[in-house]
């Protein structure tokens, strides 16, 4: 039988590299981010996004930046947002896991939490990662001060907090604390598999 798994964590957590490595033990992983990135060039989409933020369009092409500026500063704009995009990135994603041609499919959901998706899988695997070495991660990837980080950290599911705690302890979740090297990690994800195939 099929299980669906997504794949979840905050910010520079390493949920891309958690999907990499598993990738590479040959397992298919599917990505939110990548899904969105052909949802931005749908016409359908554009149009949508142009009558609520009309500033973000040009030329027939949204401009990335732009919006994420706008939603960033603006909670009631950035639900908005997720309004229209997430129900048509999880969509395509359940298409895309359902024809998948394999008992364990992966998906990176970054904003897993955020927008009520626990019950569309099977199972949870979040990744954790120390706030530090997060802040770290994502300065070197996305080359800015750690500020910058920290207030984008603050605007996300806060994984740590009672009610986080609560909401992963709610749902069929397993826990990984990516505190080591990349080798360590690969070991901790292949126990984890290791564990789904004795239930």
């Amino acid at each position: 039988m099929k299980k669906r798994i997504a794949i979840t964590g905050g910010i520079g957590s390493g949920k891309s590299m958690a999907g990499k490595l598993l990738r590479e033990m040959g397992y298919p992983v599917f990505s939110c981010d990548e899904i969105y990135k052909d949802v931005l060039r749908s016409p359908e989409y554009i149009k949508k996004i142009e009558s609520y933020f009309p500033t973000v369009v040009t030329n027939g092409e949204i401009d990335r930046a732009k919006l994420a500026e706008i939603v960033f500063h603006d909670e009631g704009k950035r639900r908005t947002l997720n309004g229209l995009a997430h129900p048509l990135v999880m969509e395509t994603l359940r298409k895309e896991m359902d024809v998948c041609d394999s008992n364990l499919v992966f998906a990176e959901v970054p904003l897993l939490f955020e927008g009520n998706f626990e019950g569309e899988f099977d199972c949870i695997l979040v990744i954790e990662r120390e706030l530090s070495e997060r802040v770290q991660a994502v300065q070197e990837r996305d080359h800015v001060d750690a500020n910058a980080v920290k207030s984008r950290i603050q605007t996300q599911f806060d994984y740590r907090s009672e009610e986080g705690q609560k909401r992963i302890k709610n749902c069929n979740a397993h826990v990984i604390h990516n505190d080591g090297t990349v080798e360590a990690l690969s070991r901790k994800l292949m126990k984890f598999i290791q564990s789904l195939s004795l239930s």
